[in-house]
């Protein structure tokens, strides 16, 4: 199956494989019109000891959580290691030659029935490694400033907003992306209303200044990244020291490297910010790329 998809039903810890391209979601579910459900996608990177999910229980575990804020069932980490197992072996199947790919999956809160009870499918299905995300990689990538909307470490004072869950409501992180291209640049970065850097739509942010990586604490209200502490656990390989840190705008524009980190583009090199050039450390950028890829 070129296009597989894996519909998963976490009440019966079942799944089957389907086909991508036909359709398979109510327009009642709530995740089509409320964006309520979470969602996670892995990097599989394929090599002579077979395929390695990347970061695959950091992922999991952040997936956990974001059940839990959003008050979802408890995911079944056995049920979503045998889906992600098997789309893995789909993917091989049908295109051995294909190295490296993603997975996207996700668990909505589901449709009401008659009665008013929610009943929720999951899903999962392959991503690919598009040249959008291999000229990134290799070029780097530039970003302007947006302000968030709210002050730095809100999340305590209002859960509500969901902040450090990863779920299906895009919407604004799209809009971000789309305002960023309007005005000559690859990507947004967020910052707090009080001037804190918080993180990309879709990528944490890691700054070097001299032998120390920073990046903003996940408190501050952000995502809390699973390809950044992938770094981070590699930080002392690499003499350097890790930590997280509430960094200012100038901070960014004046550090001796900076990056964007998420699973699919691993790390590509933030090269300009609001106009101003930030070096480029591009022997460090290497290193990240294949600590995460596993190469």
């Amino acid at each position: 199956m070129t296009d597989p998809l894996i519909l998963v039903n976490p009440a019966t810890g079942t799944f089957e494989l389907t086909d991508l391209r036909s359709a398979q979601l109510p327009v009642t579910d709530l995740s089509a019109h409320r964006g309520d459900g979470i969602f996670e996608t892995v990097l599989v990177s394929v090599g002579a000891h077979g395929a390695t999910v990347v970061s695959r229980e950091r992922h999991f575990t952040r997936f956990r959580a974001s059940a839990s804020a959003l008050d979802l069932p408890d995911p079944d980490q056995g049920l979503w290691d045998r889906v992600i197992d098997s789309l893995i072996a789909e993917v091989a199947a049908a295109d051995p030659e294909n190295v490296e790919f993603g997975i996207r999956y996700a668990l909505p809160r589901g449709e009401q029935d008659a009665n008013g009870a929610l009943r929720g499918r999951g899903w999962a299905f392959p991503v690919p490694v598009d040249d959008h995300i291999r000229t990134a990689r290799e070029q780097g990538v530039t970003a302007v400033s947006l302000d968030r909307g709210f002050d730095a470490y809100i999340g305590s004072k209002a859960p509500w907003l969901l902040i450090g869950a990863k779920t299906l409501s895009y919407a604004v992180n799209q809009a971000a992306g789309r305002y960023a291209a309007a005005n000559d640049a690859d990507e947004a970065l967020f910052v707090s209303h009080d001037g804190i850097v918080l993180e990309g739509p879709t990528a944490n942010l890691i700054i070097r200044r001299g032998d120390h990586l920073l990046t903003p604490n996940p408190e501050a209200g952000l995502l809390s990244g699973t390809t950044q502490r992938l770094i981070f656990d590699h930080a002392e390989e690499l003499g350097l020291s890790a930590e997280y840190a509430d960094l200012s705008l100038d901070d960014v524009k004046a550090a001796d490297g900076a990056w964007y980190v998420s699973s699919m583009r691993t790390a590509v090199a933030l090269r300009e910010l609001d106009g101003n050039a930030i070096s480029v450390d591009q022997t460090l950028t290497d290193r990240f790329q294949e600590i995460i890829r596993g190469r």
